[in-house]
């Protein structure tokens, strides 16, 4: 948990920084939770009847964009766009401040046009890597969903651990891609051998503390949804601030993961004094 703990602290000491530029994406992000398919889902579950589930409610529960209506589609697109440009912005504000101590926004649009490219594809890769883990996980839970309410449950609960743990397992595999990238100047193919070669040694610790992570993340969006069933503002609200801190510690986590092990001096750790 070290690379976490320490980018919980570091978050926590430059959130005024970094929240701004999170909760742009998250507030988009947020119109993609199907809150209706997520009754559904709770509904069969205290009813004993998953069988009724459809494989349409299982995805839409499951996927980002998850195509219940045009306005989580749209809001999905217009998330990533955020996404993408926020992204960019916050790891470059965050190499800047960890590398040289200097905690400005001065210079970050210039670096935008450096960062901007090499953070699309990542992104574009992870969106990817993840809808297709969204597609597959939906249409095992759904088979097994046909069996006995007892037996359905109990393999559906370690297909739900067993699949995140190899999703995030692949995750780990590009995990240090993006500052890769964006820091050394690599081209494409030669950033991701080298993110491989740094994170060897620390894949599991990655994908245990991102699991941790993901799992509260998860349990707070549901139940917001579940337990504020006429207050969708307040529930939104809520899902927006869990996908802001998601991206917040994923983005800090990264850096602070790669100056480790590459063994770079945290500048950010000592005061900076201007001349």
């Amino acid at each position: 948990m070290k690379y976490t703990l320490h980018s919980i602290k570091y978050s926590a000491k430059n959130f005024i920084y970094l929240f701004p530029l999170c909760v742009i994406p998250a507030f988009f992000l947020a119109f993609t939770v199907a809150r209706t398919e997520m009754f559904s889902v709770w509904e069969a579950f205290w009813a004993k009847d998953l069988s009724s589930l459809s494989f349409v409610e299982i995805f839409q529960v499951v996927s980002i964009f998850n195509f219940s209506s045009w306005e989580a589609v749209l809001g999905g697109l217009i998330g990533f766009i955020a996404l993408v440009l926020c992204v960019a912005l916050l790891m470059a504000f965050t190499d800047k401040h960890m590398r040289i101590g200097k905690r400005t926004f001065n210079g970050l649009f210039s670096k935008l046009n450096d960062n901007l490219l090499s953070t699309f594809g990542f992104a574009a890769l992870l969106f990817f890597i993840y809808e297709v883990w969204s597609l597959l996980t939906a249409a095992l839970f759904y088979l097994l969903a046909q069996l006995p309410f007892v037996a359905a449950l109990a393999t559906s609960t370690l297909l739900y651990f067993g699949a995140h743990v190899i999703l995030l397992f692949v995750v780990s595999c590009i995990y240090l891609w993006l500052p890769c990238m964006q820091i050394t100047g690599f081209k494409p193919f030669e950033a991701l051998r080298y993110s491989n070669i740094l994170c060897e040694a620390i894949k599991w610790r990655i994908v245990f503390n991102q699991f941790v992570i993901l799992f509260v993340a998860e349990i707070c969006v549901v139940v917001s949804v579940l337990c504020l069933p006429h207050m969708q503002a307040a529930s939104f609200f809520v899902t927006t601030i869990v996908y802001a801190l998601l991206i917040m510690l994923f983005c800090v986590r990264m850096q602070v993961a790669y100056l480790d092990r590459t063994k770079t001096e945290r500048a950010d750790l000592v005061p900076y004094y201007t001349v």
